[in-house]
């Protein structure tokens, strides 16, 4: 049921990162406005992969909570959906001509213990529903320091625990 719920949310996570900018600072002559975001997925980054036309058919939902056994069920409070490597689960900058975007990675609100907070050093647990690539997880930002592989279980049902070096100290992640 919960992954029901998680997959028909991809639109509805893409929608709330589209509604949720917060313009910050203004640009001067001499430099850039800065513009910032708070989003539950990196979509922004992936729109073809969020489609499920390319490579990565279907995130890793990234948990607030554990589950009482890894490989058992998927658990209460919010997730945040991510496609692809994510080198810094606090943010990600994008540049265009004279604007910087600034993307922050929190829980996808209104589903619980966790809605929008920050992501990074706050998950107990994933769930990866790719089909096609194995996930890993990290302690240090831009794939560093201890990880954990993610385990794909059939038909996205299941979560897996993070460990107690990651669990609420986690930074990024990257196809294992």
């Amino acid at each position: 049921m919960l992954r029901d719920i998680r997959k028909s949310n991809i639109g509805v996570a893409a929608a709330i990162c589209a509604a949720a900018a917060l313009p910050v600072l203004t640009a001067t002559p001499a430099s850039a406005a800065t513009i910032t975001y708070n989003v539950t997925s990196n979509c922004w980054n992936y729109s073809s992969h969020c489609s499920g036309n390319e490579v990565v058919d279907d995130p890793l939902y990234v948990n607030y909570h554990s589950v009482s056994t890894s490989g058992e069920g998927n658990p209460s409070g919010s997730f945040a959906e991510f496609y692809g490597n994510v080198s810094n689960y606090g943010s990600e900058t994008s540049h265009s001509e004279n604007t910087d975007y600034v993307y922050h990675y929190v829980y996808l609100s209104g589903y619980g213990d966790g809605s929008g907070q920050a992501v990074k050093n706050n998950a107990a647990s994933a769930n990866n529903c790719s089909t096609v690539n194995g996930y890993r997880i990290y302690f240090y930002s831009g794939y560093g320091g201890h990880s954990q592989s993610i385990p794909h279980y059939f038909s996205c049902a299941s979560s897996t625990n993070l460990d107690s070096t990651l669990k609420n100290n986690n930074a990024s992640q990257h196809f294992a």
